[in-house]
């Protein structure tokens, strides 16, 4: 039984492939490259980036491990791109969870609750960087993925934050403070569970969103007595 089409047999022994090429190939067949994107993250954060290769990766779904050099040009090509691929799923997500959202307050809380929602794909995303941070001094690996996501967090509290104070619902606060605040507990809570596996996600996420309303001084009373109105 063949795995691949006609095509993808024809351009296997490409010996190099461009970051532009690869790009291109990508978007031809999103879903098999977030296939092979998908269970190379899970094998970086199992094991070591120098233990794991291609081979491995390619048995796990199962393909010929030449239809990875087809979309990828190489390991590292392959590293970078799982966890961009993870980053953007993840965000994809909060952005679902978004569409009906209005106010401030929900918009901050959906980026919270969203730790519960993606909550593998995050604890994977965050073990391999930990892990590849630790153990190799290039950081520009792990660079691109690090903006990804906690550039679009960063973004995301101080835009709300800055929101939810001019329209007087929290309170005057250093925005770039308490965003930090925030990705710092988060990524606690996202840590404590890999260490205790059944470590309550969604009850820790809860308490620390009562803690960061008390923070930046959010009634959540009055939040509820609104809606309540509305309903």
């Amino acid at each position: 039984m063949s795995y691949y089409s006609a095509n993808e047999i024809s351009l296997y022994f490409i010996f190099f492939m461009s970051t532009e090429h690869t790009t291109t190939v990508m978007r031809q067949r999103p879903d098999r490259a977030s296939e092979l994107m998908n269970a190379a993250l899970h094998h970086f954060a199992r094991q070591d980036f120098n233990t794991v290769t291609i081979k491995d990766i390619a048995n796990s779904i199962p393909v010929n491990s030449a239809l990875i050099y087809y979309y990828f040009e190489n390991k590292e090509a392959l590293f970078r791109a799982s966890l961009n691929h993870a980053a953007d799923l993840a965000i994809a997500r909060y952005e679902e969870m978004c569409k009906s959202l209005t106010s401030p307050d929900e918009f901050i809380e959906a980026w919270f609750d969203n730790h519960i929602e993606s909550g593998d794909l995050i604890r994977y995303m965050v073990k391999v960087m930990l892990d590849f941070a630790a153990t190799h001094p290039q950081r520009d690996m792990i660079e691109s993925g690090i903006q990804r996501f906690y550039g679009t967090e960063r973004d995301i509290l101080v835009k709300y934050l800055h929101e939810g104070m001019s329209q007087g619902v929290f309170s005057e606060v250093d925005v770039n403070g308490a965003a930090q605040v925030a990705s710092t507990m988060l990524d606690g809570v996202i840590v404590r569970s890999q260490i205790q596996p059944e470590f309550d996600i969604a009850a820790a996420i809860a308490e620390l969103k009562k803690v960061f309303w008390r923070y930046v001084g959010f009634n959540t009373y009055h939040r509820s007595k609104d809606r309540t109105k509305a309903a």
